[in-house]
């Protein structure tokens, strides 16, 4: 098994305007222990400092969802998220757009 499998998407600043929320569902892989990182950046490629990023699971069967948690991105618009996958959930972000921008 390789524990250094990647994957990546791209999410474009015009789709993080203000008081806005966006989706992204990701499936994780059978090991146990995962870390989930990234970087949000606003529609001119700079990073968005202050974006919220929460993360749900979703059970595949009944589609209840329960909220894990949230990062704030820093200065360099990093955030991430450590987590025990369980094989019959699904994983979501959601990001929110700064309440307040520079």
């Amino acid at each position: 098994m390789n524990c250094n499998k990647n994957a990546s998407f791209t999410i474009e600043g015009s789709s993080l305007l203000p008081c806005s929320k966006k989706h992204f569902n990701f499936h994780l892989s059978r090991m146990n222990f995962q870390i989930i990182k990234g970087t949000v950046y606003r529609l001119d490629h700079t990073p968005c400092c202050g974006a919220v990023v929460q993360i749900t699971q979703v059970d595949i069967a009944t589609h209840a969802a329960t909220p894990l948690g949230y990062a704030i991105t820093d200065k360099a618009g990093r955030y991430v998220f450590s987590l025990q996958a369980q094989p019959d959930m699904k994983y979501e972000l959601s990001v929110f757009a700064p309440l307040i921008t520079d």
